[in-house]
């Protein structure tokens, strides 16, 4: 695994995607989980990814993503999944082949959102939340 396949997490905020969650007392979530489907802008690719997360008591969250890649072109260009967090920018953390899936684990981090492109960083849809 490379070190950007490292990714971290700590959704806070999820809209109008099914999540799980449980905050403590003070009302901040503690952990959750969530799914969602992201798409690159033109069609050609979906990927199904999830994540949990869960407070590691220092302000930011540790847990893990996994998912599936399905290209529906088939054009030799593959689907990547690119993510950002609090202070980081969007970068490419996993890509695969046609039916591949993955699983990763993140720390220390805030704001974790996904989004899907094409090889190379074009054709980004809309990121997960």
């Amino acid at each position: 695994m490379t070190s950007a396949a490292v990714v971290a997490a700590g959704v806070l905020a999820v809209g109008g995607v099914a999540a799980q969650a449980q905050a403590s007392t003070s009302g901040v979530l503690d952990q959750g989980e969530t799914h969602r489907t992201v798409w690159t802008s033109d069609g050609s690719g979906e990927i199904h990814v999830s994540w949990e997360w869960a407070s590691n008591g220092k302000g930011s969250y540790d847990g893990h993503y996994w998912g599936k890649f399905y290209d529906h072109k088939m054009d030799g260009k593959y689907v990547v999944l690119q993510a950002k967090w609090e202070g980081r920018g969007w970068f490419t953390v996993q890509s695969a082949q046609n039916g591949e899936g993955f699983d990763s684990r993140f720390h220390d981090l805030r704001g974790l959102n996904f989004r899907a492109c094409l090889q190379g960083g074009g054709k980004c849809g809309a990121a997960a939340w």
